[in-house]
């Protein structure tokens, strides 16, 4: 983070922290007290200000296999934190369906992340209980669909702080199979410079969007190859744009 950014416009970063706190507040009341599209809406704007604050900039490609207007399971790597900001400057909700994120249980004591978790749908994995992943997914499923989310998923299962993947967990994938929808393959590459302090100046993060998977495609894969493919997939987009020099 640039810290002479946030003494220039300190006034404004708080007032976005009151903001999100007191919009928490009353969502977790009663959602219906602050529409969803005015939350989606509302952080979306603020990733602008957040990627000038870190000196970021993102580049997306073949963005338009995103699909239109209805429901799919985007499955990323995990480079950093960062990369649910990338995600959400990305998703133009005249277009795409709104994301929706499958993230880890421990976020939720993340005193930051609380402020703006529960403004859009984040459901939330317990990973020492398999039953718990069993019900958030039937949960994904019915928001997959009515009212139409591009829910996110990291099979990773958590950050790698580098360029590399690690291995895919196909348990992760099974949303997929039970939703009945394409799955969208995303490579994300650079993000884990974002906060590592050897990398100096902006940081060009580059989004590849790669062919969707439709259901047809995959259901008589078995989870565990369809995870080996996926990556195999995200990792070419890696490959091609690692240590890019555009900025």
């Amino acid at each position: 983070m640039n810290w002479w950014k946030v003494l220039l416009t300190w006034p404004y970063l708080l007032l976005i922290y009151l903001k999100m706190g007191s919009m928490t507040k009353k969502v977790l009341k009663d959602p219906a007290i602050v529409p969803e599209s005015k939350r989606y809406v509302w952080l979306k704007k603020k990733t602008k200000y957040i990627r000038w604050l870190y000196d970021v900039k993102i580049v997306s490609h073949d963005i338009e296999n995103w699909p239109k207007h209805k429901g799919c399971v985007l499955v990323a790597n995990h480079q950093s934190n960062f990369d649910f900001i990338i995600l959400l400057s990305l998703n133009d909700y005249s277009q795409f369906a709104p994301l929706g994120f499958i993230a880890k249980e421990e976020l939720k004591q993340n005193h930051i992340a609380r402020r703006f978790i529960f403004l859009i749908d984040v459901l939330f994995i317990d990973r020492k209980d398999p039953r718990n992943a069993l019900e958030v997914f039937k949960e994904a499923k019915e928001l997959i669909r009515n009212p139409g989310r591009t829910m996110v998923i990291f099979p990773e299962g958590t950050r790698s702080h580098a360029q590399t993947m690690q291995e895919f967990k196909p348990g992760a994938l099974k949303l997929a199979y039970q939703a009945y929808v394409p799955i969208l393959p995303v490579s994300i590459i650079n993000s884990y410079q974002i906060f590592d302090k050897k990398f100096k100046g902006r940081k060009t993060i580059h989004v590849v969007f790669h062919k969707p998977l439709e259901p047809q495609q995959f259901m008589q894969i078995a989870s565990v190859n369809l995870a080996k493919q996926i990556q195999s997939k995200i990792t070419q987009g890696i490959e091609k744009w690692d240590n890019n020099k555009e900025n």
